[in-house]
């Protein structure tokens, strides 16, 4: 019994740290109340806290665009180099993959910015009374920079197949390595977090 507690009572603090860190890094507040608290004020607090977030999906918003346009420039040239196998359909199936994302990223961040500029306590007390409307706005928070973040993987996914299909030693050892210690850090920073 006092086992089935204890797992209960982690799988409860695993959700609460789940969701705080969820608010913190897209909302700014460590829970939706305080936010609300905060917009209900509608001072400088509320104003810096909607001029944060806005700069933030602003500069996203930049970041998925020069993504786009250097995918596309990308695709259209003509491949400067025998390490990495240009030819094979792989990489161009990737980057093109980065550019359909990188264009998501950029129109879920304009709805985002829509959303920033309109948003008031009300718009936040209906997301704190259904959990459907929470889930949204969680939801639309997430898009723009996972949506860039997709982009980014896959064009490093792309790059890394032209590389392998180059056939050239040194450079897949490189690649093994570079992805060993990417995993590595991956693995370091959620068990940080987490």
């Amino acid at each position: 019994m006092a086992e089935e507690t204890k797992d209960n009572a982690s799988s409860i603090s695993i959700m609460s740290r789940t969701r705080q860190f969820a608010y913190l890094t897209l909302l700014g507040q460590n829970s939706l109340e305080s936010l609300i608290a905060t917009a209900e004020k509608d001072g400088p607090e509320w104003t810096e806290l909607k001029r944060r977030l806005t700069e933030r999906t602003a500069n996203i918003n930049v970041v998925a665009s020069l993504a786009v346009a250097a995918c596309a420039t990308f695709l259209t040239a003509t491949p400067s180099t025998s390490v990495a196998d240009w030819t094979h359909e792989f990489p161009y199936v990737c980057i093109g993959g980065s550019v359909g994302c990188a264009l998501l990223s950029v129109i879920t961040g304009l709805g985002l910015l829509v959303f920033l500029n309109i948003m008031s306590a009300q718009h936040l007390k209906s997301a704190k009374e259904s959990a459907f409307k929470r889930v949204l706005l969680l939801t639309l928070l997430m898009m723009p920079l996972t949506f860039l973040a997709t982009a980014a993987v896959c064009a490093v996914v792309g790059w890394v197949g032209a590389a392998w299909f180059g056939n050239v030693f040194g450079v897949k050892l490189a690649m093994s390595i570079g992805c060993s210690v990417f995993f590595f850090t991956l693995f370091v920073v959620i068990a940080v977090i987490y």
